[in-house]
């Protein structure tokens, strides 16, 4: 049986080699490198995970280091389970690739207690082979002391017909450490910010949660000293925010708009109004800023003032809106001072309606909107 073990291990290697023989000399590094019987099982999983889950040889060559096996048999068992439960080939191939770990694991004893889990509180097979080909990472964790305490910890913050929309949504949630939410959001209540804005930070941005406590607790003095109000959903969108970037990225996004005449308390203001002011990329408040400041002429500070300006798309709001306004400024209909946070962010039926529509020129005025709106397309 052994001789036959030993053979059949053999013939699966030879067979994997033989589909992909690039495999051969991209792997003769690793028996110069390592004992033989460890080489040949290295090799193994490379061209395993290279031609049955379709990884790329340094992906393959990187999961090597933390799985490893001789033969098919635990891996292939892994595979057929996931089939057998509704996944399909694109979703289970999907799900080892982020997680290759679970090629380890027994599918009966450790996987199919969770799905059951699942499926236990009302999610469908369907969605459950989404969600895990999406966020294979849930599987790793333990039933007993995670899943179930997260999800029941949950439902005292979610009605029922709606946590499994939550976690469907953001699976992430069934990660967070319970004692560590419930220590969080008791903060959060004795600072004053309510609980319908408590749950939108659980559902929206659950990673905020995974946060030490005393991280957070830094994070949630620096904005009470930025004066903003906890009844507020800005309080909990400026944590999002802050949570989001390192200290060095706060930095540098502050230079960014130093660099446009606004002074630090400029900056902070406009933060507190719209937090998201600080969450754009250097890129895109470098050419916000240069639209309004140097092709329309405003104030950098009128922008601070009015920091949601900044979160319009350039390409589908800002830009062709800008024409518009340029064209009439030259032709005298707007006065050089004119400055109106309405005319960028009005619907667009109010903006054809109040800017355009009832003016003489409206079709010249129609024609150049559309035109620089049809190159945002």
């Amino acid at each position: 049986m052994l001789g036959s073990s030993v053979r059949a291990s053999t013939n699966h290697r030879q067979h994997f080699f033989f589909e992909n023989p690039s495999l051969l000399s991209s792997l003769r590094h690793i028996s110069s490198s390592k004992s033989n019987g460890n080489a040949n099982r290295h090799s193994f999983t490379v061209s395993y995970l290279v031609n049955k889950c379709g990884f790329s040889l340094k992906s393959a060559l990187e999961a090597s280091k933390r799985v490893h096996y001789e033969i098919p048999h635990k891996p292939d068992s892994l595979l057929s389970f996931f089939k057998d439960h509704g996944f399909s080939e694109n979703q289970t191939l999907k799900l080892t690739r982020k997680c290759p770990e679970l090629l380890l694991y027994n599918p009966d004893k450790t996987l199919l207690p969770k799905l059951e889990f699942l499926y236990s509180k009302g999610v469908s097979t369907a969605d459950v082979a989404k969600i895990i080909s999406f966020y294979p990472w849930i599987l790793r964790c333990s039933l007993e002391n995670q899943l179930v305490p997260t999800f029941d910890f949950l439902k005292n913050w979610f009605p029922n017909d709606t946590i499994v929309q939550v976690f469907k949504s953001t699976p992430l949630v069934l990660q967070l450490n319970p004692v560590t939410v419930k220590y969080i959001s008791q903060i959060l209540r004795d600072n004053g910010v309510p609980d319908k804005n408590i749950v939108m930070l659980v559902r929206s941005h659950p990673k905020t949660l995974l946060l030490s406590p005393k991280k957070f607790n830094m994070v949630l003095c620096k904005v009470r000293k930025m004066g903003l109000d906890p009844c507020k959903t800005q309080f909990v969108v400026a944590i999002l925010a802050l949570t989001s970037m390192s200290r060095s990225t706060w930095e540098k996004k502050i230079d960014v708009y130093r660099r446009w005449g606004l002074s630090h308390e400029e900056i902070l203001a406009a933060f507190a109004k719209s937090p998201w002011f600080m969450t754009l990329s250097e890129e895109k408040v470098v050419a916000v800023m240069d639209l309004f400041v140097n092709k329309l002429g405003w104030e950098s500070s009128f922008i601070a003032k009015n920091p949601t300006l900044v979160s319009y798309s350039l390409e589908k709001r800002l830009t062709p809106r800008a024409s518009v306004l340029q064209f009439l400024v030259s032709q005298g209909l707007i006065e050089k001072s004119f400055r109106s946070t309405t005319f960028f962010i009005a619907s667009e039926n109010k903006f054809l309606q109040q800017f355009i529509n009832q003016r003489a020129e409206s079709t010249q005025i129609l024609k150049l909107y559309q035109e620089k709106l049809n190159l945002s397309r």
